[in-house]
Protein backbone atom coordinates (compact mmCIF):
# COMPACT_ATOMS: atom_id res chain seq x y z
CA UNK A 1 0.00 0.00 0.00
CA UNK A 2 1.45 3.32 -1.05
CA UNK A 3 1.97 6.00 1.56
CA UNK A 4 -0.17 9.08 1.13
CA UNK A 5 1.59 11.88 -0.70
CA UNK A 6 2.33 14.98 1.32
CA UNK A 7 0.04 17.90 0.64
CA UNK A 8 1.36 21.21 -0.61
CA UNK A 9 0.86 22.70 2.86
CA UNK A 10 2.80 19.82 4.43
CA UNK A 11 5.65 20.20 1.94
CA UNK A 12 5.72 23.93 2.57
CA UNK A 13 5.83 23.41 6.34
CA UNK A 14 8.60 20.82 5.99
CA UNK A 15 10.70 23.18 3.89
CA UNK A 16 10.19 26.02 6.33
CA UNK A 17 11.21 23.71 9.17
CA UNK A 18 14.45 22.83 7.38
CA UNK A 19 15.25 26.51 6.84
CA UNK A 20 14.42 27.55 10.39
CA UNK A 21 16.45 24.68 11.84
CA UNK A 22 19.42 25.52 9.62
CA UNK A 23 19.36 29.21 10.56
CA UNK A 24 18.95 28.39 14.25
CA UNK A 25 21.89 25.99 14.23
CA UNK A 26 24.07 28.55 12.47
CA UNK A 27 23.17 31.20 15.04
CA UNK A 28 24.21 28.82 17.80
CA UNK A 29 27.40 27.63 16.12
CA UNK A 30 28.60 30.74 14.31
CA UNK A 31 26.69 33.68 15.78
CA UNK A 32 24.61 36.22 13.90
CA UNK A 33 27.47 37.21 11.62
CA UNK A 34 27.90 33.60 10.56
CA UNK A 35 24.23 32.93 9.89
CA UNK A 36 24.29 34.28 6.35
CA UNK A 37 21.72 33.40 3.72
CA UNK A 38 24.21 31.43 1.56
CA UNK A 39 25.17 29.34 4.58
CA UNK A 40 21.51 28.81 5.51
CA UNK A 41 20.82 27.67 1.93
CA UNK A 42 23.70 25.20 2.06
CA UNK A 43 22.85 23.81 5.47
CA UNK A 44 19.11 23.49 4.80
CA UNK A 45 19.65 21.74 1.48
CA UNK A 46 17.09 24.01 -0.14
CA UNK A 47 17.59 26.02 -3.30
CA UNK A 48 18.25 29.76 -3.09
CA UNK A 49 14.88 30.40 -4.68
CA UNK A 50 13.23 28.02 -2.24
CA UNK A 51 14.60 29.91 0.75
CA UNK A 52 13.63 33.32 -0.59
CA UNK A 53 10.12 32.14 -1.48
CA UNK A 54 9.52 31.49 2.20
CA UNK A 55 11.68 34.26 3.65
CA UNK A 56 12.23 37.16 1.22
CA UNK A 57 14.98 38.78 3.33
CA UNK A 58 17.51 37.70 5.92
CA UNK A 59 15.73 39.97 8.39
CA UNK A 60 12.43 38.18 7.78
CA UNK A 61 14.13 34.83 8.34
CA UNK A 62 15.76 35.94 11.58
CA UNK A 63 12.50 37.28 12.94
CA UNK A 64 10.83 33.96 12.08
CA UNK A 65 13.66 32.15 13.88
CA UNK A 66 13.06 34.35 16.92
CA UNK A 67 9.36 33.52 16.95
CA UNK A 68 10.07 29.82 16.52
CA UNK A 69 12.71 29.69 19.24
CA UNK A 70 10.44 31.54 21.65
CA UNK A 71 7.61 29.05 21.15
CA UNK A 72 9.92 26.07 21.49
CA UNK A 73 11.48 27.45 24.68
CA UNK A 74 8.07 28.05 26.24
CA UNK A 75 6.96 24.52 25.38
CA UNK A 76 10.18 23.06 26.80
CA UNK A 77 9.84 24.94 30.09
CA UNK A 78 6.22 23.88 30.49
CA UNK A 79 7.19 20.25 29.94
CA UNK A 80 10.14 20.44 32.32
CA UNK A 81 8.00 21.92 35.08
CA UNK A 82 5.33 19.25 34.73
CA UNK A 83 7.93 16.48 34.73
CA UNK A 84 9.73 17.89 37.77
CA UNK A 85 6.48 18.31 39.70
CA UNK A 86 6.47 14.55 40.28
CA UNK A 87 9.57 14.95 42.45
CA UNK A 88 7.74 17.26 44.88
CA UNK A 89 9.55 19.99 46.76
CA UNK A 90 9.18 23.74 46.78
CA UNK A 91 7.62 24.92 43.50
CA UNK A 92 9.36 28.30 43.66
CA UNK A 93 12.80 26.74 43.92
CA UNK A 94 11.86 24.35 41.13
CA UNK A 95 10.63 27.18 38.92
CA UNK A 96 13.81 29.17 39.46
CA UNK A 97 16.12 26.26 38.73
CA UNK A 98 14.21 25.40 35.58
CA UNK A 99 14.32 29.01 34.44
CA UNK A 100 18.08 28.93 34.85
CA UNK A 101 18.12 25.68 32.87
CA UNK A 102 16.17 27.45 30.13
CA UNK A 103 18.57 30.38 29.92
CA UNK A 104 21.48 27.93 29.66
CA UNK A 105 19.76 25.75 27.08
CA UNK A 106 21.50 25.42 23.74
CA UNK A 107 18.40 26.63 21.92
CA UNK A 108 18.29 29.83 23.98
CA UNK A 109 21.69 30.80 22.60
CA UNK A 110 20.03 31.44 19.24
CA UNK A 111 17.65 33.92 20.88
CA UNK A 112 20.49 35.64 22.72
CA UNK A 113 22.47 35.95 19.47
CA UNK A 114 19.51 37.70 17.83
CA UNK A 115 19.08 40.07 20.76
CA UNK A 116 22.77 40.93 20.77
CA UNK A 117 22.68 41.63 17.04
CA UNK A 118 19.97 44.24 17.62
CA UNK A 119 22.56 46.49 19.30
CA UNK A 120 24.09 47.34 15.94
CA UNK A 121 21.32 46.39 13.49
CA UNK A 122 18.52 48.94 13.75
CA UNK A 123 16.29 47.22 11.18
CA UNK A 124 16.51 43.89 12.97
CA UNK A 125 15.79 45.59 16.28
CA UNK A 126 12.66 47.24 14.92
CA UNK A 127 11.41 43.97 13.47
CA UNK A 128 12.34 41.75 16.41
CA UNK A 129 11.16 44.03 19.23
CA UNK A 130 7.46 43.06 18.90
CA UNK A 131 8.47 39.39 19.01
CA UNK A 132 10.47 40.07 22.16
CA UNK A 133 7.54 41.83 23.82
CA UNK A 134 5.18 38.97 23.01
CA UNK A 135 7.77 36.50 24.30
CA UNK A 136 8.09 38.41 27.58
CA UNK A 137 4.30 38.52 27.96
CA UNK A 138 4.09 34.78 27.28
CA UNK A 139 6.76 34.10 29.91
CA UNK A 140 4.70 36.11 32.42
CA UNK A 141 1.61 34.07 31.55
CA UNK A 142 3.45 30.77 31.82
CA UNK A 143 4.98 31.77 35.16
CA UNK A 144 1.52 32.65 36.48
CA UNK A 145 0.23 29.27 35.28
CA UNK A 146 2.93 27.26 37.06
CA UNK A 147 2.96 29.45 40.19
CA UNK A 148 -0.67 30.60 40.54
CA UNK A 149 -0.55 31.21 44.29
CA UNK A 150 2.57 33.33 44.01
CA UNK A 151 1.05 35.26 41.12
CA UNK A 152 -2.10 35.96 43.12
CA UNK A 153 -0.16 36.93 46.22
CA UNK A 154 2.08 39.41 44.40
CA UNK A 155 -0.57 40.77 42.05
CA UNK A 156 0.81 43.53 39.83
CA UNK A 157 4.31 42.92 41.17
CA UNK A 158 4.44 39.38 39.80
CA UNK A 159 5.46 40.30 36.20
CA UNK A 160 8.13 42.58 37.67
CA UNK A 161 9.53 39.66 39.64
CA UNK A 162 9.42 37.33 36.63
CA UNK A 163 11.15 39.75 34.27
CA UNK A 164 13.76 40.65 36.87
CA UNK A 165 14.67 37.00 37.39
CA UNK A 166 14.78 36.34 33.64
CA UNK A 167 17.11 39.32 33.18
CA UNK A 168 19.28 38.09 36.06
CA UNK A 169 19.66 34.57 34.67
CA UNK A 170 20.27 35.83 31.13
CA UNK A 171 23.02 38.04 32.55
CA UNK A 172 24.41 35.13 34.52
CA UNK A 173 24.58 33.09 31.33
CA UNK A 174 26.48 35.90 29.61
CA UNK A 175 29.02 35.95 32.44
CA UNK A 176 29.40 32.17 32.23
CA UNK A 177 30.68 32.60 28.68
CA UNK A 178 33.79 34.06 30.35
CA UNK A 179 33.86 32.27 33.70
CA UNK A 180 31.53 30.34 36.00
CA UNK A 181 31.02 30.64 39.75
CA UNK A 182 29.18 27.44 40.72
CA UNK A 183 29.05 28.07 44.48
CA UNK A 184 27.81 31.63 44.06
CA UNK A 185 25.31 30.52 41.43
CA UNK A 186 23.81 27.99 43.84
CA UNK A 187 23.56 30.60 46.57
CA UNK A 188 21.89 32.94 44.09
CA UNK A 189 18.85 30.67 43.86
CA UNK A 190 18.65 30.52 47.66
CA UNK A 191 18.83 34.32 47.78
CA UNK A 192 16.03 34.64 45.24
CA UNK A 193 13.81 32.28 47.24
CA UNK A 194 14.49 34.38 50.34
CA UNK A 195 13.66 37.56 48.44
CA UNK A 196 10.31 36.12 47.42
CA UNK A 197 9.66 35.48 51.11
CA UNK A 198 10.64 39.07 51.88
CA UNK A 199 8.00 40.24 49.42
CA UNK A 200 5.41 38.73 51.73
CA UNK A 201 5.02 35.27 50.27
CA UNK A 202 6.53 32.98 52.85
CA UNK A 203 4.59 29.77 52.30
CA UNK A 204 3.66 29.12 48.68
CA UNK A 205 2.47 25.54 48.37
CA UNK A 206 2.29 23.24 45.40
CA UNK A 207 -0.78 24.29 43.37
CA UNK A 208 -3.63 21.78 43.34
CA UNK A 209 -4.07 19.89 40.07
CA UNK A 210 -7.34 20.25 38.25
Amino acid sequence: MKAARATQAERRAATQRKILDAATELLIRSGYAGATMPRVVARAGVSVGGVFRHFPTREALMVAVGEDVAQRMLASYRGWFEDAREDGGDPITRALKLLRRATRARLNQAWLELVHACRTDAALKKALAPVGRRYADAIDELAAAVLPELSEALGDRFPLLVRTVVALFDGEQMQRMLFAEPALEEERVELLVALVGALGVVDVKEPRRT
